[in-house]
């Protein structure tokens, strides 16, 4: 099923060497197979997986269209394909031709389906493409209410965001104090998500602005951690909480992360590095403390979060608003810790 007659050709980004020009070519428009969704992206954002994938440190596989952000109007529907239509607002999340087999398929959890490939590191098209191909099971329908330049930051970050706090639940009831170390792109998703579920958040950085930002989003209280010393206990023992989430990928903050978090409480790891993170085993044991990692979350979790977002109006991402010409500037700025939320794309101009 299809609209009348869908364009042959459109621009897409590529990336065909790491820390290389990202290009905007002119290429085929896919043709979605039986089981597959041709989405007209409208658009898209940037992350910082995506700029891990430029820089070479995730395992993306040259040369590939960049962006597992995006958001759009369904053009054609695959003949094997149920529950959508053309004409459809939706977005998606980045895996795709999962096995279906595997216990992490068979629960729903198919982003870890080993067998996978992602949108926006593997193939020619993605979010920084003008059509691009959607599984599916990583699709949802947006809500009413909920605009492009918003949801589409909520597909990665925000579910990401959301599944933190689901994990900080665990040992942190609603109404209680989060820490939140890293205030950027995902971490004022995080105090948004979190004062929206009833938390109260205490936001932790090294960058003033991003400290405003936390603030902006909701958080009660802001500290500078480069001025803060895991060895100082009287330091951090005041400033505790049951459950810190952590937002950035510095090893700084990691380091930080455990003194901040009180005795039987949990650390929720975010943000990634590629770099050894320093965790002292004998404050774990000797206080009780788990490390616990989230990514991304499940397309129920995904339909959730932005069910949050377009009922309550409280999560509003913090966005720059680009055109598709200025994406190589963004990855730039990006790389040199110029942007405080997220960069989002318009991909027709």
């Amino acid at each position: 099923m299809g609209s009348a007659e869908s364009p042959k050709n459109m621009k897409a980004a590529v990336i065909s060497e790491f820390q290389k020009p990202v290009q905007i070519v002119t290429q085929p428009v896919p043709s979605p197979a039986a089981d597959q969704l041709l989405v007209k992206v409208t658009s898209s954002s940037l992350c910082n997986s995506d700029l891990a994938a430029w820089l070479g440190h995730v395992g993306a596989r040259t040369p590939y269209c960049p962006g597992h952000e995006p958001v759009g109007i369904i053009e054609s529907v695959g003949s094997a394909t149920r529950g959508f239509q053309p004409g459809d607002r939706v977005g998606f999340m980045p895996h795709s031709q999962t096995c279906m087999e595997c216990p992490e398929c068979v629960s729903g959890q198919h982003r870890y389906c080993e067998k996978k490939t992602c949108v926006g590191f593997h193939v020619p098209w993605g979010g920084f493409s003008q059509y691009c191909l959607a599984d599916p099971i990583s699709t949802v329908k947006l809500p009413d209410g909920l605009k492009d330049e918003w949801a589409a930051p909520l597909l990665c970050a925000g579910v990401t965001a959301y599944g933190a706090i689901k994990k900080a639940a665990v040992v942190v009831p609603g109404g209680m104090t989060l820490n939140v170390i890293g205030c950027g792109g995902v971490g004022h998703l995080v105090i948004q998500y979190a004062k929206a579920m009833g938390y109260r958040v205490r936001g932790f950085d090294i960058s003033p602005d991003k400290l405003s930002l936390a603030t902006h989003s909701g958080a009660f209280e802001t500290h500078r951690s480069d001025q803060l010393s895991p060895k100082d206990k009287a330091q951090t023992k005041a400033l505790q909480a049951r459950a810190t989430i952590v937002a950035s990928g510095s090893p700084a903050a990691y380091e930080l992360a455990f003194p901040l978090t009180a005795t039987h409480g949990r650390v929720i790891a975010v943000g990634v590095s590629k770099d050894t993170v320093p965790v002292n085993l004998l404050e774990m044991v000797t206080r009780d403390l788990s490390l616990v990692a989230t990514n991304q979350g499940s397309r129920q979790e995904l339909a959730e979060c932005l069910e949050i977002a377009a009922a309550t109006g409280d999560i509003r991402p913090v966005v720059e608003m680009r055109g598709f010409g200025e994406l190589e500037e963004g990855f730039r700025h990006m790389a040199a810790g110029k942007v405080s939320g997220r960069l989002v794309y318009r991909l027709w101009e």
